[in-house]
């Protein structure tokens, strides 16, 4: 009778490790055709940098903080480019008021002192003209010697180019300026315009605008810091504008097509989100996947995978949250 019991209790014992051991191989085949893959959700980010280097006197916004497009978000201490725009509104009015004196021309006082010296240059040419003929006659009769007459003649000559260059003065400045004077003070004026407009495009770039909307992901620098032209001061991302990336070896990416939609669950939103699958990429040789089981295999190049979620906006999610999509039972 015990001898029975014993054989049963073995049958039962045998009976129940076969049954835990087919169980076990059903979860490991189950778990063999599980096809879990892990990504990462990715948002595009821009950074916010000045044009012009300066010290920074403000910034308005913090890590965590939203921004609307158009935002004032820091400025760039001015006081030199505003001495840069007091100067160069000098040139202006300078090269102007030259240019206004070279269109009306000559004051009509030194119009009149031109004329004046004209009139007076040419009585002594006149006085010496006379003087000169009758010297000639008394000359060609002898009565004068030749050393007298030359002085005479050299008087005279004197006298004209002296009334000739007075009737060019007063000519000078009844006419004005000529064209080419005229065109280059007008050039004068245009320059410095263009200095005054470059001065103010500084100044204006010292208060930096948010050219997006977003949410700030990092801030670089504190008040009172240098910075340089180019330097970021923050970092935005734009939640609207956000994507899983999937890493994927060649044989697992036949699984999926462009434009299908996969569930991912979003580890820090606790929900499940679903993305359509918008492009493949090649990752670089350094990142492909090799098949180290069998010496016979080749290498199989990596891809990733860019899926963009089906909602627009959702709420919390932040670049860096994890995303796990099942490739099974794919449609």
């Amino acid at each position: 009778m015990k001898k029975a019991v014993k054989i049963a209790i073995g049958l039962v014992a045998v009976a129940l490790i076969v049954v835990f051991a087919v169980a076990m191989v059903g979860k490991l085949s189950e778990q063999d055709t599980t096809m879990m893959r892990v990504g990462q959700i990715e948002m595009r980010e821009f950074d916010i940098a000045p044009k012009v280097p300066g010290r920074i006197e403000w910034v308005k916004f913090d890590e965590g903080d939203v921004i609307s497009a158009g935002d004032q978000v820091f400025k760039v201490t001015d006081r030199e480019i505003r001495a840069k725009v007091a100067q160069a509104a000098g040139a202006v009015e300078s090269a102007s008021a030259q240019l206004d004196m070279v269109k009306e021309g000559a004051r009509s006082e030194t119009i009149m002192m031109a004329e004046q010296k004209f009139l007076a240059d040419k009585s002594q040419f006149e006085l010496a003209e006379r003087t000169f003929k009758r010297m000639q006659s008394l000359h060609n009769e002898g009565l004068i010697s030749t050393q007298e007459f030359d002085g005479i003649e050299y008087k005279f000559k004197a006298a004209k180019a002296a009334m000739e260059a007075s009737r060019s003065q007063y000519d000078m400045a009844k006419k004005g300026a000529r064209s080419q004077e005229k065109r280059m003070a007008s050039g004068q004026v245009n320059r410095a315009s263009q200095a005054m407009e470059e001065a103010k495009a500084y100044l204006d770039e010292t208060i930096v605008c948010s050219p997006w909307s977003g949410i700030v992901s990092k801030r670089y620098v504190d008040i009172g810091e240098l910075v340089a032209t180019g330097y970021p001061v923050i970092s935005i991302v734009d939640t609207t504008d956000a994507w899983a990336e999937l890493n994927l070896p060649a044989q697992e990416l036949e699984k999926i097509k462009i434009g299908m939609v996969i569930s991912g669950r979003v580890y820090g939103l606790g929900t499940t989100e679903k993305f359509r699958v918008a492009s493949f990429s090649a990752m670089a040789d350094f990142a492909n996947w090799r098949s180290t089981s069998d010496k016979s295999t080749f290498d199989v190049r990596s891809f990733t995978v860019k899926l963009v979620p089906l909602r627009k906006h959702i709420p919390s999610l932040r670049p860096g949250m994890t995303v796990c999509f099942d490739l099974n039972n794919l449609k």
